[in-house]
């Protein structure tokens, strides 16, 4: 089913008799969401709830962030994002708290954990879109369909340029060099990793590894330490940052783990969550960092 929602997003309708000099309505922007919502927005957004971080990211990168009047807990870059108002949880979010804001364009995270936010927004006919980011085909899109809701079609090609540049940039440094076999250490306990699934396995083929679990096609697959071992990584790339200070123990002191050769071998190198795990504009960054873990003989080529 094909949701056709009219979005009025700072369009001022006026319906006074005899007024004759109005201004000429905008022409109407019509998108269609990661949820397959056909929407017509009359009018490019002024007030915008962004519950997608790497969304927010965008906007500010396109030079709108004065838009974003709201954001969710999560969101911390750009710097500037710090003084936009906080509403709370970015998967089923509080309706009421986002409602405060007076939005006249809400965007939520894609995915069945947030199917009960969208419902809710749904229901009390707040405009919203909703955006997936998985992998590097997603962020395209979203950089040109954030670049058409703000009228920044012309920016929006330049920084998708700049990325795809980047990343190129990558792949050029890695061609001919060996690509070590790579388990990417997603969570633990239990252990959770990468799937083709991911833009994470992606990055690590353009940084010129091989992800031993490529071959399974979820995003974040729940492996067991058996499988691990029998598929024998070179290499762990262990990802830090404040989100993750729960996620205390390393590889090196799980029970079990000093079977694998990259842990007896010392190879765990770790990596900052805080830009490689965002599916955003950093994401040219995150290809350098993670080539750098890879094949640390290029940083001084890749230094991000």
């Amino acid at each position: 089913m094909r949701y056709r929602p009219l979005l009025w997003a700072g369009v001022i309708p006026c319906l006074l008799a005899g007024v004759t000099d109005l201004p000429a309505q905008a022409a109407p922007i019509r998108i269609v969401d990661d949820a397959d919502r056909e929407v017509v927005l009359l009018g490019s957004p002024r007030r915008i709830v962004s519950l997608v971080p790497v969304a927010t990211e965008i906007i500010f990168d396109l030079g709108e962030g004065a838009r974003v009047v709201g954001r969710s807990r999560y969101d911390d870059y750009p710097p500037g994002v710090l003084s936009v108002p906080d509403v709370g949880d970015a998967i089923r979010p509080s309706v009421e708290t986002v409602l405060r804001r007076k939005p006249d364009l809400v965007i939520l995270v894609g995915g069945s954990d947030n199917a009960s936010g969208v419902r809710e927004m749904q229901r009390l006919d707040v405009p919203f879109i909703v955006v997936r980011f998985n992998t590097l085909d997603d962020l395209r899109s979203n950089v040109r369909r954030l670049g058409r809701i703000l009228g920044r079609e012309e920016a929006a090609e330049e920084l998708w340029g700049e990325v795809a540049d980047d990343l190129q940039a990558v792949r050029e440094a890695v061609a001919g060099l060996p690509r070590p076999s790579v388990y990417y250490d997603v969570g633990y306990p239990p252990a959770f990793t990468i799937g083709s699934g991911s833009y994470l396995d992606e990055l690590i083929s353009i940084a010129g590894g091989r992800n031993v679990f490529g071959d399974l096609p979820a995003p974040s697959p729940r492996v067991s330490l058996e499988a691990i071992i029998a598929r024998d990584p070179v290499l762990i790339i262990y990802p830090v940052g404040a989100l993750d200070s729960a996620r205390s123990v390393g590889p090196g002191e799980r029970p079990g783990w000093s079977n694998l050769r990259a842990v007896r071998d010392s190879a765990v190198v770790t990596v900052p969550s805080a830009v490689v795990h965002r599916l955003g504009p950093r994401v040219g960054m995150a290809a350098r960092l993670l080539a750098v873990a890879i094949h640390p003989e290029l940083s001084g080529e890749l230094a991000p």
